[in-house]
This record gives structure tokens, C-alpha cells and sequence, in this order.
């Protein structure tokens, strides 16, 4: 019976009975057309397969209504798209609202099928408000002398007969379904009628009579022809009913054998899996009734390795309270503890999911069905979803506005923040510029200065070789010759290096040897000459013909000044004179 109850929506929204011929009413047929083409694609059994052809169906209604703003067509696509969220109960009831009122009382299908769909979702909720939902259903039904959905109506109200233990009741609605259901020679539903009669017996304490219906059930789906994917699981369900009772007159061996029947059909498909689940709870009973709960192990490894497939929180509960039983009866404590911690957090998370989904129940009631329960104050309450819709709009809007204006303030002070950052980086920049241009130009200066005294140190030397050549009578010409024309080169070049600061004097040169000689006061003054000779990257060659000496002799020089200032032998002497 519990899965009836998970499983009936299905069963009560997919099959309707073949319309009278005195319907003629054409829109209504419709619908029993649209409803037909979606069973086809349900008995196939493929979810995935499923969701893609309803979504086909969906835009080609949806187009239907685009082209011709026919109602009809609008309601359809809603009504296509009732299926595609038929696991999604939270959101299928807007649009089951959403087509009653489209309805408006207009169509009888789909003012009888929304309310049955109503009263089945709010059935463990609010079964009042489902009772209601089914009476205007069987309402409309009956008046209309359709029989639309009147057999599965009678269903669903013996059902709740049943739910409340009102046996007698029950088994009067199941019997106006029956006799329908044989009327229209539905297979199917005769053999549910027969075992919903076996549960309804069973809870009066009736075993064997419950066995008997049981049989029954599982004779007319057994002769039937041409069974599909669904006769043949509610073949096994049906079978798995009658090993419950077994169970209950002590045939454990035949029980066991009706419930393995069923876990074998159902464990390989994802449709069936909460089937599977129950037929292993099944088994462990049996199994501990007779003492061989080692047999349980195959069902309970496979069940475990399923769980992580499973998005359903209450199906996992019930796995891992199979698995607590079997850890517990063999003394396994370490999975034992695993499979409590585990149950615990599933508990915990089920009851969140239950608040959640009662609270959006909850609202969605609020919302779509007050005025169906007291209609006398319809315009009242119409009047003030107004003023609050009204007030909350003002009040979203007044949000949105203060957001908007937050959100401006926020981001033109970030904006500013950047321009004033952006600036400050700007500043820093052409700090630095000015500070480089500024150290290059000291440079310049510097090196002016000591070219101008070098120029100096080269006119002396230029003098002093005049005068040697005006004492001198035997001295080489050319030689004396080539030296002169070489010092009137360096002085050329000298004065081409320093053109743009022609107006500076002499002191950077002074500064230059006062460094130079408080960081190395051992430095001779020849080794300081020598130094203001290689600051200006002057050559060996330079320097010799400076100094009157040979190349190596110049080379000499820079070793040991190097080695006296205790720089190693990869350091540049220019680069390192330069840095002061």
C-alpha cells in the first residue's frame, strides 16, 4: 500500500478511460489525446528518454499557442509540463494551479484531473483539503456522465478511506472502481483493485482472505496477453504483497521466494530501486525470523554500493538502517559505527528537507487555495493581495532604489579612490623621472668637470712636450709628431663631450677625489690621477699615452688599485667609480 501511495499519481494521471460517445465536446477530447500520447512515452520506462520527448511535446503546444493564442494551447503546454515535473512535487503544484484557473470550470478533463492531482499531493499533509480536492473531482466527473477519470477517483477516495481505517468504506470505493475498471476491461487496474481488497482484509485481520485477492491479482496480470514493462511490475508487486502474507501465516520459504522474485526484477532499474529497497527490508525479516541472516549480505553490499547513485535522502535512510541491522546482528562494530554516524547525519538532513518542502507547500497553500477553502471571503482576501502585492512592490522598489543609489555612491568613491590612486602613481612616476633625469645630469656634470681637468692635465702634458722639442735636437719627429697630434685629439674630444655644460667648473672633480680619498685614504695620489683616468673609461692605451708609460704598465695600475680597494676581479673599476 505504500507504494500505491507514491506511485498512483502516476498510474491516476497517465490512463483514462476511452470517452463516451456522446462526448462531443472537442476540447476535452483533446486533452484525452494529449494524455494518450504521454502514456505511450511513460510505459516506456526511460526516464531520460521521457524528459527529452515531453520536452518535444512541451514547445510544439508552446508553439501551437503561439501562433494561434488559443487557450487550449497554453493550458496543454502546462499541462505537458505537469509530467516533466512529476519527481519535483514542490514545483508541479504552481502549475497545477496555474491550469485550474486557466480552466476557470471551462474544461471538465482538466478541472477533474488538476483536483485529483491536488488531492493526491496534499494527501499525507492536509487530508481534509485533500478529501475536498476529491470530491469537487468526483463532482464534476459524475454530473458530466463522462467517467473521464471516475474510476481512478473512486480509486484514490478508498484510499483515503484506507489511510483513515475506514475499512468498510474503502472497500465500498474500491468496488465502484472495480466494477468500472471491469466494465472497460482495464487489466491493470482490476488487479490492483484485487489487491488493494487483500491489503484492506489484511488490516481487518483477514489473512486468508487477503491471500486469496492477492491471487487474484497476480491471475489476471499472469493471463495477460501481451504484457508491457508496467504489467509486468506491478506483476512483481503484486507478488511481493502476497509474500508479506506468507510471512504473516509462517511460509517463510514461499515468502522468501516472492520477495527474491521481486529484488532480482527490480535491482537493475533505476525506476525501481525504492522496490528493491523494500524487498530487502522484506528479506531481513524473514531471514531473521528463521535464523539466516548471513543471506542477507548480497542485498545489503549491493544496496550500499547503490547509495551514492540515489539523490533521494529518505531512500538512503532506509538503506543504512538495513545496513545498522545486519552490522549489529554479526558484530560488526567498526562498519557499525560508520553506518550510525551516517544515519544520523541522513536523519538530520531528511528532517531539514522536510521543513524546507513543508514550508514551500506551506506558502504555495497560501497563496493558490484560500480562497477555495472560504469563499465567501474571496473579494476580501483577493483585495488585500493587492495592497500587500502593492506594498511589496513599494517596498522592493524603495530596496532596489536604495541598493541603487548604494551601489552608485559605492562605486564613485571607488572611482575616485582609483582617479586619486591613478594620480598619486602618476606623481610617483614623474618623481622618479625627474629624480633619474636629475642623476643623469649630476653624471653629465660630473664627467664634464673631469674632463675639463683632464683637458688640463693633457694641455700640461702638451706643453711640457713643446717644450722638449724646443730643447731637444735629437729627438724622433714622428714620434713626437704622432704623440702631439693623439693629445690634440683627446683635448677635441674632450671639448665635443662637453659642449652642453661648458659653464660649470671644476669642483665635481674636487668632489669626486674627496670621496674617493675619505673611503680610501691609502689611495696615493697617482692612484687617484689613475682612478679620474679609468672613471672616464679611458683605455690602457689612453692612460699610457697620458702618462707616458707602457699599456701594461697602465693595465698594472688597475689591478692594484682594484686589489687596494678590495675589489674582486669580475667588478667593473668604471661602473664601480661611477656608483659614487
Amino acid at each position: 500500500m505504500k507504494f500505491i501511495i507514491g506511485a498512483l499519481v502516476t498510474l491516476l494521471l497517465i490512463v483514462s478511460c476511452q470517452p463516451s460517445k456522446k462526448d462531443k465536446d472537442a476540447n476535452n477530447l483533446y486533452f484525452h489525446n494529449l494524455t494518450e500520447e504521454i502514456s505511450v512515452i511513460i510505459n516506456k520506462g526511460d526516464l531520460i528518454d521521457q524528459k527529452a520527448e515531453f520536452r518535444v511535446i512541451y514547445v510544439r503546444e508552446a508553439n501551437k499557442y503561439k501562433k494561434t493564442r488559443d487557450k487550449k494551447y497554453l493550458i496543454s503546454s502546462k499541462y505537458v509540463q505537469m509530467y516533466e515535473l512529476y519527481q519535483e512535487p514542490v514545483k508541479q503544484l504552481p502549475v497545477l494551479y496555474d491550469m485550474l484557473k486557466l480552466s476557470n470550470g471551462e474544461y471538465d478533463y482538466i478541472t477533474i484531473l488538476c483536483n485529483l492531482a491536488l488531492a493526491l499531493r496534499f494527501e499525507s499533509n492536509s487530508p481534509e483539503l485533500s478529501f475536498r480536492y476529491l470530491s469537487e473531482a468526483i463532482k464534476v466527473d459524475e454530473e458530466g456522465g463522462h467517467e473521464y477519470l471516475l474510476p481512478h477517483l473512486y480509486h484514490a477516495r478508498g484510499r483515503w478511506y484506507y489511510q483513515r481505517k475506514q475499512y468498510a468504506e474503502a472497500l465500498r470505493y474500491f468496488d465502484k472502481a472495480l466494477k468500472i475498471y471491469t466494465k472497460k476491461d482495464n487489466r491493470l487496474y482490476m488487479a490492483s483493485m484485487h489487491n488493494n481488497f487483500g491489503l484492506t482484509y489484511n488490516e481487518m485481520g483477514k489473512t486468508n482472505m487477503a491471500i486469496k485477492e492477492a491471487v487474484v491479482a497476480i491471475g489476471i496480470l499472469e493471463n495477460k496477453a501481451h504484457r508491457n514493462q508496467e504489467d509486468n511490475y506491478y506483476l512483481n508487486y503484486f507478488k511481493a504483497r502476497l509474500g508479506k502474507y506468507m510471512e504473516i501465516v509462517k511460509d517463510y520459504k514461499k515468502a522468501e521466494e516472492l520477495f527474491l522474485e521481486e529484488w532480482e526484477f527490480c535491482k537493475n532499474s533505476p525506476l525501481h530501486y525504492f522496490n528493491a529497497i523494500e524487498a530487502t527490508q522484506n528479506l531481513w525479516e524473514v531471514y531473521k525470523k528463521t535464523g539466516q541472516i548471513h543471506k542477507i549480505q548480497p542485498q545489503v553490499s549491493f544496496l550500499l554500493q547503490l547509495e551514492p547513485k540515489l539523490k533521494d535522502t529518505y531512500q538512503k535512510i532506509m538503506i543504512f538502517n538495513i545496513a545498522e541491522k545486519y552490522y549489529c546482528s554479526i558484530n560488526d562494530f567498526k562498519n557499525l559505527n560508520d553506518t550510525s554516524r551516517t544515519l544520523l547525519q541522513l536523519n538530520e538532513q531528511h528532517d531539514k528537507e522536510s521543513e524546507r518542502n513543508m514550508a514551500i507547500i506551506s506558502d504555495q497553500l497560501n497563496n493558490y487555495t484560500i480562497k477555495n477553502i472560504n469563499q465567501k471571503y474571496d473579494y476580501q482576501i483577493t483585495s488585500q493581495k493587492k495592497k500587500n502585492l502593492i506594498v511589496l512592490i513599494l517596498a522592493a522598489a524603495s530596496i532596489i532604489i536604495l541598493v541603487i543609489i548604494m551601489i552608485s555612491l559605492r562605486n564613485r568613491r571607488k572611482k575616485e579612490k582609483q582617479l586619486a590612486e591613478k594620480e598619486r602613481q602618476l606623481l610617483e612616476n614623474n618623481r622618479k623621472i625627474l629624480e633619474q633625469d636629475l642623476e643623469l645630469h649630476k653624471n653629465k656634470i660630473n664627467n664634464l668637470h673631469l674632463n675639463l681637468n683632464l683637458k688640463v692635465e693633457t694641455e700640461k702634458a702638451f706643453l711640457e712636450n713643446l717644450k722638449k722639442i724646443k730643447k731637444s735636437k735629437n729627438m724622433d719627429m714622428e714620434e713626437v709628431l704622432k704623440d702631439l697630434f693623439f693629445k690634440i685629439n683627446n683635448l677635441i674630444e674632450i671639448d665635443n663631450g662637453s659642449n652642453e655644460l661648458i659653464d660649470e667648473s671644476s669642483k665635481e672633480n674636487k668632489l669626486f677625489l674627496d670621496k674617493l680619498s675619505t673611503r680610501f685614504p691609502f689611495l696615493t695620489q697617482q692612484d687617484k690621477k689613475f682612478c679620474v683616468y679609468f672613471k672616464l673609461n679611458l683605455s690602457s692605451k689612453e692612460v699610457s699615452l697620458l702618462e707616458n708609460i707602457k699599456d701594461a704598465s697602465a693595465r698594472v695600475y688597475k689591478t692594484r688599485i682594484k686589489t687596494k680597494m678590495g675589489l674582486d676581479r669580475d667588478t667593473d673599476l668604471y661602473t664601480f667609480l661611477n656608483s659614487f
